[in-house]
């Protein structure tokens, strides 16, 4: 194997993560798990971990620019029990998966930054994975909880099945088998598809206009106006009151 071979792989297996993260059903959770990071619950029981674990309000900063995940003196004992209650206060109330948001939610815990797992088959809407040799693992029990409580429809492929043939499996049994096991295993209350996206720099804008609720309006729009961002009252008022309602509870 030559020199080339190895780096090739690796630009190739980039490309495939970036274009999985952009997948439609990547960009759905990752839209409704950033609409869950702020809520009232959610930021209220960082605050708790952090000050349970003796983590600074706003997460551990990195020593020369590299994050070490746990944070050097952070004890293993600590890192596992903190996996532990994120899985029990957050996950399992939103129906996130415990071990693929359960490490995203860790890491904004120490660091106060938020990105998805860059790694195939993570925090979307799909899972793929061994059956046999999931039985092997040794938090196999505990990684299955999480799956079915993520994922509890599965289709059991013969590897001897071609992309045409699942494909073609899928549109076959979709009314009659699979979407009738969707809705069997819906929750009403879980609003996964339901969070209308926003683009960027009107959240960041929404973002700040929420942290700076408390001043006078009049102030909000001259703050506002030096970032050449030009709202009347009326909208600045219907901003905070719509974050105000979708902060309460996802």
């Amino acid at each position: 194997m030559n020199k080339k071979e190895p780096e090739a792989w690796i630009d190739g297996y980039h490309k495939r993560i970036e274009a999985y993260l952009s997948s439609q059903g990547c960009k759905k959770m990752w839209n409704y798990f950033l609409a869950i990071t702020k809520t009232d619950y959610f930021l209220q029981t960082i605050g708790e971990l952090r000050k349970k674990y003796n983590i600074p309000p706003e997460g551990f900063k990195p020593k020369d620019k590299y994050y070490v995940f746990p944070p050097s003196g952070f004890s293993f004992e600590d890192f596992m029990k903190l996996g532990d209650e994120i899985r029990d206060k957050i996950c399992k109330k939103y129906k996130l998966h415990g071990f693929d948001y359960g490490e995203v939610i860790q890491e904004y815990v120490y660091y106060g930054f938020l990105h998805p797992i860059s790694q195939l088959n993570a925090c979307g809407l799909f899972y793929t994975y061994d059956f046999i040799l999931d039985k092997e693992e040794p938090f196999g029990e505990m990684v299955q909880e999480s799956d079915d409580m993520a994922y509890p429809i599965a289709i059991r492929m013969s590897p001897y099945a071609t992309q045409r043939d699942l494909i073609n499996y899928i549109k076959t049994v979709w009314d009659d088998e699979i979407d009738f096991l969707r809705k069997k295993y819906t929750d009403p209350n879980i609003k996964i598809g339901k969070i209308k996206f926003r683009k960027p720099q009107i959240q960041e804008r929404n973002d700040f206009i929420y942290k700076n609720r408390n001043l006078p309006i009049k102030r909000i729009r001259k703050l506002l106006a030096l970032q050449k961002i030009y709202l009347d009252d009326g909208h600045i008022g219907k901003v905070i009151s719509l974050e105000k309602k979708r902060r309460k509870e996802v």
